[in-house]
C-alpha cells in the first residue's frame, strides 16, 4: 500500500475569534483524520465523550502559514459548512457529534525542521479530559 494512501481525507478546521465575532474556516485535503466515541461511566450513568486525531503533513499544508490550530479550534471531518458567530456556541459534540475541540496541538519535527502537525482530543480511563468534548 503507498504511504500517500494514509493521508487521504478531508478535515474542515474552525478558529472562532471573539474580537472580530468570526469564525475562520479552512478545509485541508490530504490528511489523516481518526474520531471515535465512547460512554466513560459517570455518577448519573453515563456521558458520552469523544476522542480524535488529526495529522497534518507539512508537505500538505504549512502550519502556521497556510492554517494555524489551537486549543479550543474545532474540527469537522470532511468539507464542514460555513459557521457565522452566532452559529459558533453551539457547534460542539454535544449538539454535532462528529465535530471534535481541539485540546492539544503538537508541531513535530524531523532534525530543525517541521514534519507534520498532530492535534486532536482524548479521553482517560477516569473519563478525564472528556468533559470539555461534550458541552
Amino acid at each position: 500500500m503507498p504511504k500517500r494512501r494514509l493521508y487521504a481525507q478531508t478535515v474542515t478546521l474552525y478558529h472562532g475569534d471573539a474580537e472580530t465575532r468570526q469564525v475562520r474556516r479552512r478545509v485541508l485535503r490530504g490528511v489523516y483524520w481518526q474520531h471515535g466515541r465512547r460512554r466513560p461511566p459517570d455518577v448519573s450513568g453515563t456521558a458520552e465523550a469523544a476522542s480524535a486525531l488529526l495529522v497534518v503533513p507539512e508537505t500538505t499544508a504549512r502550519y502556521g502559514i497556510d492554517y494555524t490550530l489551537e486549543p479550543g479550534d474545532r474540527l469537522c471531518p470532511g468539507e464542514g459548512p460555513t459557521l457565522t458567530w452566532a452559529q459558533w456556541p453551539a457547534f460542539v459534540p454535544g449538539s454535532r457529534p462528529e465535530v471534535a475541540v481541539v485540546q492539544y496541538v503538537l508541531p513535530m519535527r524531523r532534525g530543525n525542521t517541521l514534519h507534520h502537525l498532530e492535534a486532536g482530543t482524548w479521553w482517560t480511563g477516569s473519563g478525564t479530559g472528556a468533559h470539555s468534548l461534550t458541552t
